[in-house]
C-alpha cells in the first residue's frame, strides 16, 4: 500500500492535471539539435522558401500583426505584393518554386560590373545614336527630293544630345575621353543644313562657334563657307574678308584650293565694280596655272578699265592654256580598215571623249568670244583689230579657230551694218569651198531681194552639198518669195527627210501650208513643233495655232491658245485686243473689256482701244469717264479731231453745255473745215437759243460748202449732184462716227420769227447727231396711251372686284 500514489480530491476534480508532467524520452524531440533533420531541411524545397521580410512598425497595426516573438521570419504567404513565380519580363518561364531564379540572381551577383564600366557603356549608346541622327540628317537633306524640315529637326536632336554627352563626361570627372571629331560632324552638318533652309544669321553663328574651337581639325575652312553664306546675303566686303582669312590658311601644297579661293576673290571684286584688284588676283592665277576661265574674265576686266595693250596680252595668255586631247580627225584617220569603224563608235560614245569635247567646244567658245569683244577696240578700226585675233590664233595651239573666226568677221560685218563687207567676206571663203559661207551669202541675198543671186547660191548649195537641209531651207524660202508654193513645199518636205526634226522645216512647212489654205496639215506641222520640248513655249508657234484655228472657225479652240500665249508674252496689246475682239464676237462684252483694258495698260497709246473704252462707258451712261480716256488719244495724236470732237460731246452728255460749247469753238479753230464741228455748233447754238451764234456758224457753214461744191465742179468738170451734201468723214480717225437724229429743235415763242431760219437749216439739221450717237432711250414707265383714251369697254370689271 506504501508503494502506491495516494489519491487527492482536487486532483480529481482538475481536468487538465497531467499535462505538465514530464513526457517520456520517445516523445521528446528536438529538431534543432537533430543535425541530419536539418541537412535535408537544407536541401529540400522548403528551406529554399524566400522569408517574408519583417515590415516596419510605423506602418501600422496591421503591420505589427504579422510579427510574431519570436524572430524568425514567417512564411511568405500567396497573397503577397509579388505574385508568385510571374514577372513582367518578357521570354521568362513559369517557375512557382523560384527554383530557377536562385542560379540566376548568383550569377548576376558574382558577375556584377563595376560602376565606371556601366557609365562608359551608356556615353557609347549616346554617340551611336547621335551617329545615328547625323547620318539620317544627311541623307534626308541631299538627293532629289530633300526633306530639309526633317534634316533640321535631327540635325538639331543629335547637336542637343552631343551637349548632354559633353557635358556628362564633365560631371563624370573627365576619367574618358570626348568624340570631339563627332561634334565637329554634328555642328558642320547642323550649319549646312542651316545655309540650305536659308537661315543664314544661324548658320554664321554656328560657323562662328566652330571656328573659336582650336581643336576641331582644318577649322580655316570654315571660312570659305562662311564667304559662300556672305556671297548670297550681297555682303561682299565681308565675303572677301572670309575668303582672304582662309587663303591664309591653306597650306602651300594645296595650291589647286589657293588657286580657287582666289578666284573666287576676284569674283567678288568684279561684282564690286573694282576691275583692277579683279585683275591682280586673276594675275596671279594666269602666271601659276592658267585656265580657260580666269582667262577670259581677265580679258572682261581689262575690257572694262578700257586698257587695250594688256588685253592684248590677256588675249595671248588664253592662247597659250594648252588642252593635249587627241582630235578626233586624228583619230579616224588611225582606223585603216571598214570593220574597225566600231572602234571610232565605241570611244566616240566613251564618257571621258564627251567631257574632252565639251572642253575644247568650252575653249574655243572662250576664245572666239574674247576675239568678237576687243578686235573693235584694240586697233583704230574693227577690220585691222579682227586681222590682229586671226593671225595671233594662226601661231597659237588652235590654228582650227581661224577659220570660223574669219566666217564670224562676215557676221560681225552685219551686226555693224556693212553688208558689202561681209557678202566680199563670205564670197573669198565660198571660192575655198565653205558650204557655211554659200548658206550666208544665199539669206543674205534673199534678205535684200535680190532673188537672182539668191537662187543662183541656192542652186550652188544644194550641188555642193545635198544632205544639208539648210540649203533646201533657203531654196524653199527662195519660191516662196517667188511664188511657187508647190515647189517651196517639196523642198522644206526634203529637209525633213534629212533631219525629221529641223525647226525652221518644219515651221515654213506649216506656213506654206497655211498660205494655201491646207489648215488641217499645217495644224499638224505647228502641233508637232509644239510637241517637242524645246518650241513648246515658243510664241511663234502658239500664235500659228491659235490662228490657225480661228481661220477654221473655231473660236474656243483659238481663245484658249491665245490665253495660253499670253502666259509667254505677258503684256502684248496686240494679243489682249484680239481676245477682247473675240470674246465680244462671242457676246461677252464683260470679258472683252476686261482684255481692252488690260491692252490700254500695256500699250496706253493705241487709239483703237481708246476709242472702244471710251464707247464702252458711253453705252454705260457714264460718258465722264470716257473723257479722261479721250484726253490721253488726243495727246498720242494731237492733229486728229475725232477725239476731240468726242470729248466736246462728253460734257455735252452730261449737262456741261457751256463747256462743249467752248470745246467746240476751239475746235473750229483748229480744223476750220471740219463738217462735223460746224454741224455740232449750229445744232448746239440752236437748242440753247443763242440765234446770233446760230446765224454766224450758219452762214459760214453754207459759205463753206458752196465753196467747195465750186471747186469739186471745177476739179470734176462735172456738175453737182443732190449728194454734194454728204461729206466724207476725216481721213485720221481711227473709228467712224455713225450720226441718227437725236434731239428735237426748241420751239420758240414767236414761231413766225424762226419761221425762215427753219426753212434754211431743215437740210443741215436732218443731217445732224451727236458725235457721241444717240443717246439712251428713257425708259417708259406709264402706259402708252393717255387715260383720256381708255373706255370703260376696255375695263373688265369682274377682273377688278375681289375673290
Amino acid at each position: 500500500m506504501s508503494s502506491m500514489h495516494s489519491f487527492n480530491y482536487s486532483d480529481a476534480t482538475d481536468i487538465y492535471s497531467g499535462f505538465q508532467a514530464a513526457t517520456p524520452e520517445l516523445f521528446d524531440y528536438d529538431r534543432d539539435n537533430d543535425e541530419a533533420f536539418q541537412n535535408a531541411l537544407k536541401v529540400s524545397s522548403y528551406g529554399k522558401r524566400i522569408a517574408t521580410p519583417k515590415y516596419d512598425n510605423s506602418r501600422g497595426e496591421t503591420a505589427s500583426r504579422l510579427m510574431r516573438s519570436s524572430d524568425k521570419p514567417i512564411n511568405r504567404p500567396s497573397t503577397a505584393f509579388r505574385p508568385v513565380g510571374y514577372t513582367s519580363e518578357a521570354g521568362r518561364l513559369f517557375d512557382p518554386m523560384m527554383q530557377r531564379m536562385a542560379p540566376a540572381r548568383k550569377t548576376v551577383v558574382m558577375e556584377q560590373k563595376k560602376p565606371g564600366d556601366l557609365t562608359e557603356e551608356k556615353y557609347k549608346g549616346l554617340e551611336s545614336r547621335i551617329l545615328n541622327l547625323l547620318e539620317e540628317s544627311i541623307l534626308d537633306s541631299t538627293g532629289s527630293n530633300p526633306d530639309l524640315a526633317g534634316s533640321l529637326n535631327k540635325a538639331k536632336e543629335a547637336s542637343s544630345l552631343d551637349r548632354i554627352l559633353l557635358r556628362l563626361r564633365d560631371q563624370n570627372g573627365g576619367s574618358s575621353a570626348h568624340n570631339f571629331d563627332l561634334t565637329f560632324s554634328v555642328l558642320f552638318n547642323l550649319a549646312n543644313i542651316y545655309a540650305k533652309n536659308s537661315m543664314f544669321v544661324e548658320a554664321l553663328n554656328t560657323y562662328t562657334s566652330m571656328t573659336k574651337n582650336k581643336l576641331y581639325p582644318n577649322v580655316n575652312r570654315l571660312k570659305i563657307n562662311m564667304g559662300n553664306i556672305y556671297l548670297q546675303l550681297g555682303m561682299f566686303p565681308k565675303a572677301i574678308k572670309m575668303y582672304r582669312m582662309a587663303l591664309d590658311q591653306v597650306p602651300g601644297n594645296q595650291k589647286e584650293l589657293r588657286l580657287k579661293i582666289s578666284h573666287n576673290i576676284a569674283i567678288f571684286f568684279i561684282k564690286m565694280g573694282q576691275y583692277s584688284d579683279a585683275a591682280n588676283s586673276l594675275e596671279f592665277i594666269m602666271s601659276e596655272r592658267a585656265d580657260l576661265v580666269s582667262g577670259l574674265h581677265l580679258i572682261l576686266c581689262y575690257y572694262a578699265l578700257g586698257d587695250t595693250e594688256k588685253m592684248k596680252r590677256a588675249f595671248q595668255l588664253l592662247l597659250e592654256v594648252q588642252i593635249d586631247f587627241e582630235d578626233e580627225h586624228k583619230l579616224a584617220n588611225s582606223i585603216n580598215s571598214p570593220n574597225q569603224q566600231y572602234i571610232l563608235d565605241i570611244v566616240k560614245k566613251d564618257e571621258l571623249f564627251v567631257m574632252e569635247n565639251d572642253k575644247k567646244k568650252l575653249a574655243a567658245k572662250h576664245i572666239l568670244m574674247s576675239a568678237n569683244l576687243i578686235s573693235g577696240v584694240i586697233e583704230e578700226n574693227f577690220n585691222e583689230g579682227y586681222t590682229w585675233c586671226v593671225e595671233i590664233i594662226k601661231n597659237s595651239s588652235y590654228p582650227a579657230l581661224a577659220n570660223e573666226l574669219e566666217l564670224n568677221k562676215a557676221i560681225m560685218y552685219l551686226k555693224q551694218h556693212e553688208v558689202t563687207q561681209a557678202i566680199d567676206t563670205l564670197k573669198y571663203y565660198e571660192k575655198k569651198g565653205h558650204i557655211d559661207a554659200v548658206i550666208n551669202l544665199t539669206f543674205i541675198y534673199l534678205q535684200m531681194r535680190d532673188m537672182q543671186n539668191a537662187n543662183r547660191y541656192a542652186q550652188i548649195c544644194r550641188e555642193m552639198d545635198s544632205y544639208n537641209p539648210a540649203a533646201f531651207i533657203n531654196s524653199g524660202a527662195c519660191e516662196i518669195v517667188n511664188g511657187n508654193l508647190e515647189l517651196a513645199k517639196g523642198y522644206f518636205e526634203s529637209a525633213l527627210e534629212i533631219d525629221a526634226m529641223s525647226y525652221e522645216a518644219i515651221y515654213n512647212l506649216g506656213l506654206v501650208c497655211k498660205k494655201m489654205g491646207e489648215f488641217e496639215f499645217a495644224l499638224k506641222y505647228f502641233r508637232k513643233l509644239h510637241a517637242t520640248a524645246a518650241h513648246s513655249h515658243h510664241p511663234h508657234v502658239v500664235y500659228q495655232l491659235a490662228n490657225l484655228h480661228e481661220l477654221t472657225s473655231d473660236t474656243s479652240g483659238a481663245l484658249e491658245w491665245y490665253v495660253q500665249l499670253l502666259g509667254t508674252i505677258h503684256m502684248d496689246p496686240g494679243i489682249f485686243q484680239k481676245i477682247a475682239e473675240m470674246s465680244e464676237a462671242e457676246g461677252d462684252r464683260q470679258q472683252a473689256y476686261q482684255y481692252q483694258n488690260e491692252s490700254f495698260r500695256a500699250y496706253p497709246s493705241n487709239l483703237q482701244t481708246i476709242a472702244w473704252l471710251g464707247s464702252h462707258y458711253i453705252d454705260l451712261q457714264v460718258a465722264e469717264k470716257a473723257i479722261a480716256y479721250y484726253e490721253k488719244a488726243v495727246l498720242a495724236n494731237p492733229n486728229d479731231p475725232y477725239f476731240l470732237l468726242r470729248i466736246a460731246g462728253c460734257f455735252r452728255r452730261i449737262g456741261n453745255a457751256q463747256k462743249s460749247l467752248n470745246l467746240f469753238q476751239n475746235i473750229l479753230k483748229q480744223f476750220p473745215d471740219n463738217v462735223d464741228c460746224y454741224r455740232a455748233l449750229i445744232h448746239l447754238t440752236q437748242t440753247l437759243n443763242m440765234d446770233d451764234l446760230y446765224q454766224k456758224y450758219l452762214s459760214e457753214f453754207q459759205k463753206s460748202e458752196k465753196l467747195k461744191e465750186t471747186r469739186q465742179r471745177i476739179g470734176s468738170s462735172r456738175p453737182t449732184t443732190s449728194s454734194s451734201t454728204q461729206k466724207k468723214r476725216h481721213s485720221g480717225r481711227r473709228t467712224s462716227l455713225k450720226y441718227a437724229s437725236s434731239e428735237q429743235t426748241h420751239s420758240s415763242s414767236n414761231p413766225s420769227s424762226h419761221a425762215e431760219k427753219n426753212q434754211s437749216s431743215d437740210l443741215i439739221l436732218t443731217s445732224y447727231a451727236d458725235p457721241l450717237g444717240s443717246p439712251a432711250e428713257r425708259p417708259r414707265t406709264g402706259r402708252h396711251a393717255s387715260f383720256k383714251e381708255e373706255s370703260d369697254e376696255d375695263l373688265d370689271a369682274d377682273e377688278l372686284l375681289p375673290l
